[in-house]
């Protein structure tokens, strides 16, 4: 449990120190086995009243779980600890990134991406708690690859196996599975789905009229599969309101095979991927890549893409932010240019949004050529912080930006940057 509390302490108090370096996204890309109780065999060979002998004690260390490892990104890469995941309470677990997922301070989301995507030692119940994490933060094909790593072998595993192949795509091989096994799930309505797919579609029409008579269906799923079933009957279909907050990946796929797919902005963050693809209009794209990046889920490059790949702009709140973006990637090709008007509108735009430190490592390049700010342009100094500029002096980086935020570790500051300089002079003296 010890990782598991530090990374929280990290998450909770990163404070101006974390935006002095942002790293790298993590995107862009346990059980421990322990000794099982020793087996002692005491023998006595003569008559304890005449003096006990007794033979030596044989410990004999038994066989303990094989660890198996998970993860999508290398130890060597992560800095993520091996056993990182060995002693977290499942539940305990759950509740830490339950406080700590949502748009934060862009050190702390890339922390916690790169804890649950790292190659750590586990079991598959800690994976689990992993996979519906990243499910939740929207990164569905990161969760459909990690799970694929692990043993599909009951409901609750192939329960989250289904949701991420759902919410990614990879329908094929989930529905294939499920025909060939159909005891991994009970959900009546994924079993009609994935035979009309990939198995009979008669059998699956079959199944359907005998599992609404008996009531297994609710009145909306009951209505969505006839549809998926019988296209004739999409051009009539009148479903009930979406419950924005209860909707399952089934339904979520089922209302878009029928010609009513829904739009992910108020829906769980889960469904954004979704709008990511080229079928939807610009604007949804825009929105879904903002969702995604705002929590690290979306590699920067992927969300500066977006904002380029049209130059149709009409009015509204998405195209002032479209135009600020284009407006300043333009400006920043050319370093002789003062970028200062364009940053200005820039960061007014999108700072409240969590999207400045995305963008800011997708233009790191273009940032770094400017060189280190002058006193007077806070701005662009703070976009190359968390571009990751590794470049500018600590001790100065360090100060201007304690200067923003003065209140900030107000009275102990100081203490902790001397002992943060001796730590690392002792990491780096030789042994």
């Amino acid at each position: 449990m010890r990782h598991a509390l530090t990374i929280t302490l990290m998450l909770w108090t990163v404070p101006l120190l974390a935006q002095s370096n942002a790293p790298i996204s993590a995107i862009d890309w346990l059980s421990q086995p322990s000794l099982t109780t020793l087996s002692e065999k005491t023998l006595i060979v003569k008559d304890p009243t005449s003096g006990a002998v007794f033979d030596e004690i044989t410990t004999i260390e038994l066989e303990g779980p094989v660890a198996k490892s998970y993860g999508l990104i290398p130890t060597k890469i992560s800095k993520i600890p091996i056993d990182f995941w060995t002693d977290v309470d499942p539940d305990s677990l759950t509740q830490i990134i339950g406080s700590l997922s949502g748009p934060g301070l862009p050190a702390a989301n890339d922390l916690l991406l790169r804890a649950l995507l790292a190659e750590t030692l586990g079991d598959e119940v800690v994976l689990g708690v992993r996979v519906r994490a990243l499910i939740d933060l929207g990164a569905v094909y990161a969760a459909y690859s990690l799970l694929g790593q692990s043993q599909i072998d009951n409901f609750e595993s192939f329960a989250l196996f289904a949701e991420a192949a759902l919410l990614s795509d990879n329908i094929e091989q989930m529905c294939r599975q499920l025909n060939l096994a159909r005891h991994l799930s009970n959900n009546e309505a994924l079993q009609v789905y994935c035979l009309a797919r990939e198995g009979s579609w008669d059998t699956a029409v079959l199944n359907f009229f005998t599992l609404r008579t008996i009531g297994a269906f609710s009145p909306t799923m009951s209505d969505l599969l006839e549809a998926d079933l019988d296209p004739e009957l999409a051009d009539t279909l009148e479903l009930n309101q979406v419950d924005m907050f209860g909707i399952s990946a089934i339904e979520f796929k089922l209302r878009a095979s029928v010609g009513q797919p829904l739009a992910t902005q108020f829906l769980p963050l889960k469904f954004a991927p979704s709008d990511l693809s080229n079928k939807t209009g610009w604007k949804q794209q825009i929105e879904a890549a903002e969702r995604l990046a705002a929590v690290g889920s979306l590699p920067a490059a992927k969300l500066l893409e977006k904002y380029q790949s049209n130059r149709r702009v009409a009015s509204g709140d998405v195209w002032a932010r479209v135009l600020a973006v284009q407006k300043l990637d333009s400006v920043l090709a050319d370093p002789i240019i003062d970028p200062e008007a364009e940053l200005q509108a820039f960061w007014a735009l999108m700072h409240d949004r969590k999207l400045t430190s995305p963008l800011a490592q997708a233009w790191a390049n273009k940032l770094r050529k400017f060189g280190v700010a002058s006193e007077d342009d806070n701005i662009l100094f703070q976009m190359q912080i968390l571009a990751n500029v590794n470049s500018l002096d600590f001790d100065i980086t360090m100060d201007r930006l304690h200067s923003f935020r003065p209140q900030v570790l107000a009275a102990d500051y100081d203490t902790l940057i001397a002992h943060f300089k001796q730590e690392v002079g002792e990491a780096r003296s030789p042994e």
